[in-house]
């Protein structure tokens, strides 16, 4: 797992998101200035790198999409998850 400051672009679609980080197929945790340090945060962006390796890329996408149209964002089991997890939870 690497951590870096995202990049504009990146930057620019989390924050469109609402997003302080977020965690990529690559095991690059991106995350907005100043967040760098935010432990609960970077647990809850490494719980989904554990999301990715445990489905795999593909399936961990379409469930992903799949259930944030079926549940929303919020009650995605996924995001439960890892809010879970950034609490210490796992």
């Amino acid at each position: 797992m690497r951590l870096r400051q995202a990049p504009p672009l990146i930057a620019w679609a989390m924050r469109l998101c609402g997003f302080y980080g977020w965690a990529s197929f690559w095991r690059i945790i991106y995350v907005l200035p100043g967040h760098e340090h935010n432990e609960r945060l970077l647990r809850h962006e490494r719980c989904h790198l554990e999301q990715i390796e445990r489905e795999g890329r593909l399936v961990f996408s379409i469930k992903y999409l799949w259930l944030l149209c079926r549940y929303g964002y919020y009650m995605n089991p996924y995001e439960v998850e890892a809010r879970k997890a950034e609490k210490g939870g796992l």
